[in-house]
């Protein structure tokens, strides 16, 4: 189904891009008042350690959405299933800590493709997907 395929290489690309130049760079969507990725963990009260676990599985996750997109179509389904999970854990840390709408905008939209990534047959009666 080519909505699996877009929305697959969508998040593919948002997450790598997040967690590759973006992930010094300040943005309207860091928690808190951070400016970079170090800082926003440390804002959700989470240490580099964490941090870097963390980015070296989504990245993981995001490459194997992407292969999914591309070529490999049984990678989609658990590999947004696994996403899903951190993101949830995003919009979680985000609501904690008070951030607004904008800084949760992103991590709440991930949750919400990498969802219909994972039921897409049923939402959408594809049974093949």
């Amino acid at each position: 189904m080519k909505l699996t395929r877009y929305l697959s290489l969508f998040v593919s690309v948002i997450v790598l891009s997040a967690w590759s130049f973006q992930l010094n760079r300040p943005s309207i969507f860091r928690g808190g008042t951070s400016t970079n990725m170090s800082e926003e963990f440390a804002a959700y009260g989470l240490n580099d350690s964490v941090m870097i676990a963390v980015g070296i599985l989504k990245g993981m996750l995001a490459l194997l959405l992407l292969l999914g997109g591309i070529k490999y179509p049984q990678f989609i389904k658990p590999s947004a299933a696994a996403m899903a999970v951190f993101m949830a854990g995003a919009v979680y840390f985000h609501i904690r800590i008070g951030d607004g709408i904008i800084p949760t905008l992103p991590a709440a939209s991930m949750l919400l493709c990498c969802l219909v990534l994972v039921f897409n047959a049923k939402i959408f009666g594809d049974q093949k997907s």
